[in-house]
C-alpha cells in the first residue's frame, strides 16, 4: 500500500514538472526588430511584415528598436497605420544611446501603444521639406503643413500624448532629449536596455484596436528577433539614395565602354547588372523622372561634344544638366532621401574628367603618326639590299621592298629613310648609319641629326 502511494507521488511530481515545462514553453514571446535606417517603402514593408508575423504568433508585445533620421511621409503613414491597427501591444524604443527619432521617427514613436527612449537619445525635427532639402513653395507649403499637423494631432490624441509639442515639432522643427520628452509626456518611459524595458512595461494596460484592453506580462518574457528576409535585406541596401545613384552611373558607364570597345564583355555585363539592380531599387524609392532625364541628357551632350567642331559648349551644358539632375533625383518630403552633396560633386567631377580625357585623346590621335596601312612606313629607316641607281631593293619593317632613291646612287649596306609610298614602291633618301663603332670599346653612338653623306662606305675608326 505504501509502495503504491510512493509511486503515485513520483508520477504526480513528474507530471507537474512536464506540465510546467510545457506551460513555460508556451509563454508568450516578445518579438522585436532593429529599425536603424531611412524610412522608405522597403523599410516600411519590413516593419509591417514583422508586425503581421508577431500578430500571427500572438506575441506578448512587438518592440521596434528605432534609430532613424526620417524619410518618406507616405511610407511613414503606412507604418503608423499598421501600429494603430495592431491587435498586439506595440512598443517603439528609441535606442541605443546616441540614437534619434528624427522627422518621420517622431510619428512612428507616438503611434505605438508605449513610447520609450534610452538615455542619451533625442526626438523631434519633423518639419516636412521638399525632396532637395529646400523649403516647400509658399502655397504648397500651407497645404502640406496643415495636413501634417492634423496627422500629428490625430496620432498624439489617439495615444494620449502631448499634442502641442508634437505640433511644435512639425511647425518649428523642435527637438528634445529623452528627459524632456518624458516630462512633456511625449513618451512614457526611459529604459537603459531591453531587460529594463520589459520590467518597466510589465503590468501596464493597453487598449488594442479592437477595443479590448489587455495587461502586459513581459517580465522575464523570452525575446526573439524577426530578421529581414534576403529580399528585404537586399532591397533595403539598394534602396539607399547614394547606392542607387552609384549603380545607375555604373550601368551607364558600363554600356558606354562596351559600345566603345565591342567584345570587351566585362563592361557590358557590369553595366547591365548595375542597371537591373538600380531598376529594382527604383521600385521602392520616390524617383524623380526629370532628374533621371537630366542625367541621361548630360551623357548625350558629353558624347555629342566629342563630334562637335568646337569643343566646350556642349560639355558645359552637360555638367550643369548632370549636377541638377543628381540633386533632384528623388522627389520626397525629407532631405535624407536625396543623394549626398559630396557624392554629387565627386561624380560630376569624375564624369567631366572622363569625357574631357576622351576628347583630349581623340584630338591627340589626329596628330599621331599612323600605325597602320602604308603610311606607317613613312619615316622608317631601312637598309639597302640591292644598290639604288636609282632603283633597287631595301629592307624596311621586316620585309624587302622595291625602292627608288631620291638622291642616287646609294650603295648596298647603306641606310635610307622612307619619304613617301606609292603603291608597292618606296621613295627613299640616304641617311647616316644609326650606329657607328668607335675604337675597340664598341660604344654605340646614336645619330639624331642628318650628316653629310661620305664619299665611301668605310667603317669609322680612330
Amino acid at each position: 500500500m505504501r509502495n503504491g502511494r510512493f509511486w503515485g507521488v513520483v508520477v504526480l511530481l513528474f507530471a507537474s514538472i512536464i506540465v510546467g515545462v510545457q506551460a513555460d514553453s508556451k509563454k508568450p514571446v516578445v518579438y522585436y526588430i532593429p529599425f536603424r535606417e531611412i524610412v522608405h517603402r522597403a523599410s516600411a514593408d519590413y516593419l509591417i511584415r514583422a508586425l503581421q508575423e508577431a500578430q500571427a504568433k500572438r506575441a506578448a508585445a512587438f518592440v521596434v528598436l528605432l534609430d532613424t533620421p526620417g524619410g518618406e511621409l507616405q511610407a511613414t503613414r503606412d507604418i503608423t497605420m499598421a501600429l494603430l491597427n495592431s491587435n498586439v501591444p506595440t512598443v517603439v524604443y528609441v535606442s541605443p544611446s546616441g540614437a534619434r527619432a528624427g522627422s518621420a521617427g517622431v510619428f512612428i514613436t507616438i503611434a505605438a501603444h508605449i513610447a520609450v527612449m534610452a538615455p542619451g537619445t533625442n526626438i523631434g525635427a519633423a518639419t516636412p521639406v521638399s525632396g532637395d532639402g529646400e523649403d516647400i513653395p509658399k502655397d504648397l507649403k500651407r497645404k502640406v503643413m496643415n495636413d501634417t499637423i492634423a496627422y500629428a494631432r490625430t496620432l498624439a490624441r489617439q495615444r494620449g500624448r502631448n499634442e502641442e509639442w508634437v505640433v511644435k515639432a512639425v511647425t518649428e522643427a523642435a527637438s528634445i532629449p529623452e528627459e524632456e520628452a518624458r516630462r512633456y509626456k511625449v513618451i512614457d518611459l526611459i529604459a537603459t536596455d531591453m531587460g529594463d524595458l520589459l520590467r518597466q512595461i510589465d503590468g501596464r494596460k493597453v487598449k488594442l484596436s479592437n477595443g479590448a484592453t489587455i495587461t502586459l506580462r513581459t517580465r522575464n518574457a523570452p525575446t526573439q528577433e524577426i530578421p529581414k528576409t534576403w529580399r528585404e535585406a537586399l532591397l533595403t541596401f539598394l534602396a539607399h539614395p547614394n547606392v542607387f545613384y552609384i549603380l545607375m552611373l555604373l550601368g551607364v558607364y558600363g554600356l558606354l565602354f562596351e559600345l566603345q570597345n565591342p567584345g570587351a564583355t566585362l563592361p557590358g555585363v557590369v553595366g547591365i547588372i548595375s542597371l537591373l539592380l538600380a531598376l529594382y531599387a527604383a521600385s521602392v524609392l520616390p524617383l524623380n523622372a526629370l532628374g533621371v532625364a537630366l542625367i541621361l541628357l548630360a551623357f548625350a551632350l558629353f558624347i555629342a561634344d566629342l563630334f562637335a567642331p568646337s569643343h566646350g559648349i556642349l560639355t558645359a551644358g552637360a555638367i550643369v544638366s548632370f549636377a541638377i539632375g543628381s540633386l533632384i533625383l528623388f522627389q520626397a518630403d525629407s532631405p535624407v532621401l536625396r543623394v549626398s552633396l559630396w557624392l554629387v560633386g565627386t561624380m560630376t567631377a569624375l564624369t567631366t574628367g572622363l569625357f574631357v580625357w576622351i576628347a583630349y585623346s581623340g584630338v591627340r590621335a589626329q596628330f599621331r603618326r599612323k600605325e597602320s596601312g602604308w603610311e606607317r612606313l613613312i619615316g622608317q629607316v631601312g637598309r639597302v639590299r640591292a644598290k639604288l641607281a636609282p632603283e633597287g631593293m631595301v629592307f624596311v619593317d621586316g620585309a624587302l621592298w622595291r625602292a627608288i632613291a631620291l638622291d642616287p646612287p646609294i650603295e648596298e649596306g647603306e641606310y635610307v629613310q622612307v619619304e613617301r609610298v606609292e603603291g608597292l614602291t618606296l621613295y627613299v633618301r640616304w641617311v647616316p648609319s644609326p650606329t657607328a663603332s668607335i675604337n675597340h670599346n664598341k660604344v654605340e653612338q646614336t645619330v639624331s641629326s642628318p650628316a653629310e653623306r661620305p664619299s665611301t662606305t668605310e667603317e669609322v675608326t680612330t
